[in-house]
């Protein structure tokens, strides 16, 4: 049996699953392979950093939050990408 890792975007869990099981996985999972690419590369205060960079000019309404762990400043850069 076949067993692959899948890292869910928002929460940065890893779940070990048979192909099988990986098939139903949802969106939010993707293939993780332990090694850390863009956003997950950072260190915490660098992607604070970049959210103070790109709330510069924003109303205060359309700020980005600052604050939380490390996958919630993803989370946030991740669907400011979007």
């Amino acid at each position: 049996m076949n067993m692959t890792r899948h890292r869910n975007k928002t929460t940065g869990s890893i779940v070990r699953v048979d192909d099988a099981t990986a098939a139903t996985l949802g969106t939010e999972y993707q293939k993780y392979d332990g090694q850390a690419r863009g956003y997950e590369a950072m260190k915490v205060a660098d992607l604070r950093a970049e959210i103070e960079r790109r709330n510069e000019g924003r109303d205060e309404a359309d700020r980005l939050p600052d604050d939380g762990r490390k996958a919630d400043l993803v989370a946030v850069l991740e669907a400011d990408d979007e």
